[in-house]
């Protein structure tokens, strides 16, 4: 039996690494310019991990930004890497 809830996906590339962001709450407009405002500040000089986030992995990054929104969106958010991207292109 599947469990009926609704979902959101927001692909979040890091340095090349692509994740897929999963949230179990539907994300609003607000909610989502909310994290986009956090993503554009992850490398300001002003955010905590500054000086150590240029030699931080991409998943190390992924995991800081999943615990930023929770503390400042109030939503549980999950990432997961794209291992395979594929594209389907008309002949």
């Amino acid at each position: 039996m599947c469990e009926n809830r609704k979902s959101s996906l927001i692909i979040l590339n890091i340095n090349g690494e692509q994740f897929i962001l999963e949230s179990d709450t539907e994300l609003t407009r607000d909610k989502k310019n909310y994290i986009e405002a956090i993503c554009e500040t992850m490398y300001d000089e002003s955010n905590e991990w500054y000086e150590y986030i240029y030699d931080m992995s991409s998943y190390d990054i992924a995991e800081i930004f999943e615990k930023t929104v929770k503390d400042e969106v109030g939503i549980n958010v999950t990432f997961k890497a794209i291992d395979l991207e594929v594209s389907i292109l008309e002949d």
